[in-house]
């Protein structure tokens, strides 16, 4: 798995980037606007030969992948760059692959500056349409039914319009124009472009809003109210935090959406209409909150704000309605639709864990198909913990419940055989949270524990014969797990712990709980201790307690409960350290959200093919296919965003914000998709069952304590406003 630019990318980015902020002045944005093109910008374009980056090497190109048109996208995106560099890529890209003298003479003149459009509609359905640049482009490429044109302009009349552009009505008429290409392949070649411009776009427009991000969260960092900086209230710091966990994924499914196009993999083409769909959702949502950020001045055509805005907002509708693209998603993926793509080129970016991670897969898939029946699927559904003691030690036997611990208490893999290992769960609805806690658990023993804690708890977790829980929660402190009250006495060579603990979810079942405890008198956070308790002796009990999920939670309570010394984690008074590691796993356990969407999403899906309204089957009424995308879609935004915390860590390259992001996005797409599918199948989503609108159901009340588990969805967001945004802390 990689998802490292390259040095040559990293070089052609901060290359473009130098050029193109040399001359850049809030006066020269302005005026290129009047003209409706950067001459400054698209001079740049041109000296540094980008207008052929896509071709091949044969025809005087850089024959560059699609990656690097990507990032040349972006960073024209993000530096407000007006020029048609998107419509010219991939124009001189199809016309390298074009036969005809026509294209040949066409990519000349291009190689010398020429500035020739791109049509997105048939002309035999749509003859008159708006062209971004057309009132300063040579030429325009458009389709006319089976036939692919050139039609040269002469004088075209800029329209007034949102993002400032050249752009221009035109009429596309086969009878003024000369034809490109009138076979089967040159009219693949035309609509693979099209999807090529479409990503493109994208990256612009998702580079759009994070640069406008990055300028409101400056702002709030230095402007004063109240006394104190305006972006340490949550109010302006969490709406920043969802667009950028937003963005973040939009960025990373626009890479994985690259390397699905190189594999040709089946998906690729509903991976595009995702991407667009997805960026024009955030791009300008994203733009609309850093100018609010800014205050009245932010609504001031003085201010820049604005342009982040009004270009976002041009570039995410100049393909027509943006939720066209959620019923070819849904073609894409469940209906005959099929889709000509881009060439991808060279990449070296992977999403993909390895050959290591997939043979960890395939042995844990097949113990699965041993040992889980549908019998056992349904009592893990109905179950208040879905723990099943059988299973657990099946996969311990082969050193696979936890594959990535040392051998000889797993298979001493990495990061991606562990990620792989889960994802197995996920692909079988099986539930992970008991799996999750003791490994937690377990890695903590393994980072902070004793030679004797080592030896004595860490065999036990991983043959399987013990569980794990987490005993943070109090009833007085909440998230706030270092207000704990629960004290820990020193008595000899051990400590007796007395108090009480709420949300302890796996409290019936553990053997062992990783718990905070005070153990000094001074500053909340520097007298909090963190020990493995056994939890199988007497003074320690259990009350359950259920949730509106149909899940199993509990209050325990310590009576003067016994732990050696030596179960001790990390040093006296120093539980800030190791509850810090603890947070960091469990922020970055974004698997249990993965679940949720992908069993809801197939139970929808079975409901749709089988069901019909008004005597039409479901699955054929745009709206619902529509929505049955959009959940589709979050599911791969999640998906990014978890291997991204998955490839950092075992990169080296974490960030605080990375883990939460996943999991703030996860949780509340589960709310969101879940409504809207409850919504979707009402009313017969109000019965329970185990039925495919019985599991809807369910999930859905499941969605809401997703938000407060591994911390409430506000925490998640001032961890990333701070760690990802560089905003002041909210919270004293």
């Amino acid at each position: 798995m990689n998802l490292r630019m390259s040095d040559a990318q990293s070089l052609l980015r901060d290359t473009l980037t130098r050029a193109l902020q040399k001359d850049k002045t809030p006066a020269r944005l302005r005026e290129a606007e009047k003209a409706g093109l950067d001459a400054s910008a698209w001079r740049v374009f041109q000296e540094l030969g980008l207008p052929l980056l896509r071709v091949r090497e044969s025809s005087g190109g850089a024959e560059l992948g699609l990656l690097d048109a990507i990032l040349v996208a972006e960073t024209l995106g993000e530096n407000l760059a007006l020029v048609p560099a998107i419509d010219v890529l991939t124009c001189a890209r199809l016309l390298s692959v074009l036969t005809s003298p026509l294209a040949s003479s066409t990519l000349g003149r291009i190689a010398n500056g020429a500035i020739v459009s791109l049509s997105l509609f048939d002309a035999a359905d749509a003859p008159d349409q708006l062209i971004a640049f057309g009132g300063v482009a040579e030429a325009v490429v458009f389709r006319a039914g089976s036939s692919v044109f050139l039609m040269r302009l002469t004088t075209q009349i800029k329209e007034s319009n949102i993002g400032g552009s050249a752009m221009a009505r035109i009429r596309l008429d086969p009878k003024s124009a000369e034809p490109l290409c009138t076979d089967q392949e040159g009219l693949n070649a035309y609509e693979a472009a099209c999807e090529e411009w479409k990503l493109l776009n994208a990256a612009s427009i998702v580079a759009m809003g994070k640069r406008a991000l990055e300028s409101a969260a400056s702002y709030a960092c230095e402007r004063q109210a109240f006394g104190r900086a305006i972006g340490s209230f949550q109010g302006l710091a969490h709406p920043l935090a969802d667009c950028s966990a937003e963005l973040d994924g939009a960025s990373l499914l626009i890479r994985r959406t690259v390397e699905a196009i190189g594999d040709d993999r089946a998906e690729a083409g509903a991976m595009i209409s995702m991407c667009v769909w997805w960026a024009g959702e955030v791009g300008p949502r994203a733009a609309a909150k850093a100018m609010r950020v800014f205050g009245g001045y932010g609504m001031t055509m003085e201010y820049d704000a604005q342009f982040y805005f009004r270009r976002a907002t041009s570039q995410s509708l100049l393909a027509g309605d943006r939720e066209d693209e959620l019923d070819k998603i849904a073609q894409r993926l469940w209906g005959a639709a099929v889709t000509h793509l881009p060439d991808a080129g060279e990449f070296d970016i992977t999403f993909e864990y390895g050959e290591s991670a997939r043979r960890t897969a395939q042995i844990v898939e097949q113990i699965f198909q041993k040992h889980v029946t549908p019998e056992l699927q349904r009592w893990a559904f109905e179950s208040g913990d879905g723990y099943d003691p059988q299973l657990h030690r099946a996969l311990a036997a082969e050193g696979l419940l936890f594959p990535d611990w040392p051998k000889g208490l797993g298979r001493g893999g990495d990061a991606f055989d562990r990620a792989a290992a889960h994802d197995v769960f996920v692909a079988n609805r099986w539930p992970q949270v008991v799996l999750a806690t003791t490994e937690m658990l377990g890695n903590l023993v393994i980072h902070f524990g004793s030679e004797r804690a080592k030896q004595e708890i860490l065999p036990r977790l991983a043959s399987g014969e013990a569980a794990g829980a987490l005993c943070y929660s109090e009833p007085s402190c909440g998230s706030d797990v270092f207000a704990a009250k629960t004290k820990a006495v020193r008595d000899g060579d051990d400590w007796l712990i007395t108090g009480q603990k709420i949300f302890t979810s796996q409290g019936h079942i553990a053997d062992y709980g990783l718990l905070l405890a005070r153990t000094g008198e001074g500053a909340k956070h520097a007298s909090v201790t963190v020990f493995a308790v056994p939890l199988k002796q007497s003074g320690y009990v259990c009350s359950a307690m259920d949730t509106v999920g149909n899940e199993r939670t509990n209050t325990t309570f310590y009576d003067n409960v016994r732990v050696p010394d030596d179960y001790r984690l990390g040093g006296v008074n120093d539980g800030t350290k190791v509850l810090a590691a603890a947070l960091q796993i469990e922020h970055g356990a974004t698997h249990h959200y993965s679940e949720a969407l992908k069993e809801m999403l197939e139970a929808a899906l079975e409901w749709a093919r089988g069901a019909k309204r008004v005597g039409v089957p479901v699955m054929q009424i745009p709206s619902v296919r529509a929505r049955l995308a959009a959940t589709a879609t979050r599911i791969e935004v999640l998906e990014v965003l978890s291997r991204r915390t998955v490839w950092a860590a075992a990169a080296g390259e974490s960030r605080k914000h990375y883990g939460p992001s996943g999991k703030l996005f996860g949780s509340e797409s589960w709310v969101k998709c879940s409504g809207d599918l409850m919504n979707l199948a009402a009313p017969d989503t109000l019965l329970q069952g185990y039925t495919s609108l019985g599991k809807i159901e369910k999930l859905y009340r499941r969605s809401l304590p997703s938000t407060i588990y591994a911390g409430a969805s506000e925490i998640q967001r001032s961890l990333i406003a701070e760690a990802g945004l560089g905003l002041p802390r909210s919270r004293s």
